[in-house]
């Protein structure tokens, strides 16, 4: 991924420049119940977003973005009803929100940089698209991403994470059997680095594409299923050739009569052995129909209850959320134990790979 690997380094390098520049528009909201995990959302139209949880007590946003004017008295008493694209961050029943681009015609794309305590739980949602950027975080996370790279580093809450095109790569220090993980992606490759004794029970789909994984054969136990079958065409080459044969019976009827009967019994025979394949092949591809029904039943439980565990803390209002996923059939599907069993885990891609890794 194009920002794999060095989060820490844009942080502190590339990122240290925009927050140079960006000083006059640095802001900081305070949770109203800092006794409770507080839940930070953005909403975005586009824009790149870096989230860094550290040991501090409040929420700083850093950006080049300007500041909405609306949350600005003016000296001649007037109100701003309508600005240009801007951002807002407003703190509501536990909930710090931050807003840029929603509701204006266009607006340019800004970097926001975020810090946030550790254990602040992330609703994060770009319309257009943009990279998206996570670092040491133990709450919960919800991102949803149009267009772009989602990269998670030291990350040890649950987590589900959508991108329409783009890939997805996390890394997690630890997993925890009452928070499950689902990551989906349709065009792009997902990439997840999980601790040596992780115990998970796992689902992998996808359409075109390799599941791989470094995981040893004892560690990993799984199935494989196809989300196709193909029934075998009826052979008729033998009743054609009987046919033809009883087209030449007019000269030699007698001679010829005992041979064609013959091989009208083994076409008959033939046909009713392929009869017989098509209908097991029905049946196969019957058992495959309703194995993808309960992967993807199964896939949607899993963010169901993602959901209903990221949305504990109040939510704020917030704008339309961008296109949703469609649902995914076919292609292959991988399930089974890691180390045993434990949280749900699942994954899927319509076009990409999806790789499995022991964290180093």
């Amino acid at each position: 991924m194009k920002l794999k690997s060095i989060l820490t380094l844009v942080a502190l390098g590339t990122m240290g420049s925009l927050i140079a520049r960006a000083d006059s528009n640095a802001t900081t909201a305070t949770f109203s119940n800092p006794d409770e995990p507080g839940r930070f959302q953005a909403r975005l139209m586009h824009g790149e977003v870096l989230i860094q949880g550290a040991d501090v007590e409040e929420v700083s946003v850093r950006t080049d973005a300007s500041r909405d004017p609306r949350e600005e008295v003016r000296d001649d008493g007037m109100r701003v009803l309508s600005s240009g694209a801007s951002f807002s961050l407003i703190e509501k029943n536990n909930v710090i929100t931050l807003d840029y681009g929603n509701g204006m015609d266009w607006a340019e794309p800004a970097q926001f940089v975020v810090t946030v305590p550790h254990d602040t739980h992330l609703d994060i949602e770009v319309s257009i698209g943009g990279e998206i950027d996570v670092d040491d975080i133990s709450g919960n996370i919800a991102i949803k991403n149009l267009n772009g790279e989602i990269e998670l580093q030291n990350i040890s809450g649950g987590a589900i994470i959508e991108s329409m095109n783009g890939e997805i790569e996390a890394s997690f220090t630890e997993l925890h059997p009452e928070r499950p993980l689902s990551f989906t992606s349709m065009n792009g490759e997902i990439e997840l680095h999980l601790p040596v004794d992780a115990q998970a029970n796992v689902r992998f789909r996808t359409q075109n594409g390799s599941i791989l994984t470094n995981f040893d054969n004892e560690e990993m136990v799984t199935t494989t299923t196809s989300g196709r079958t193909f029934a075998p065409e009826a052979h008729e080459e033998i009743a054609e050739f009987a046919a033809e044969m009883a087209e030449g019976a007019v000269e030699m009827a007698m001679e010829i009569a005992e041979e064609v009967r013959d091989a009208m019994a083994e076409a008959r025979i033939e046909i009713a052995e392929v009869q017989r394949e098509r209908e097991h092949a029905e049946r196969e591809m019957d058992h495959a129909r309703a194995e993808m029904d309960r992967a993807q039943a199964e896939m949607e439980r899993v963010q169901a209850e993602v959901a209903r565990e990221v949305a504990k803390a109040p939510r704020a209002p917030r704008p339309p959320r961008p296109p949703s996923i469609p649902s995914m059939a076919g292609g292959k599907v991988v399930s089974g134990t890691l180390n045993g069993g434990g949280v749900d885990l699942q994954v899927a891609t319509m076009n990409g790979d999806i790789l499995i890794r022991k964290k180093e």
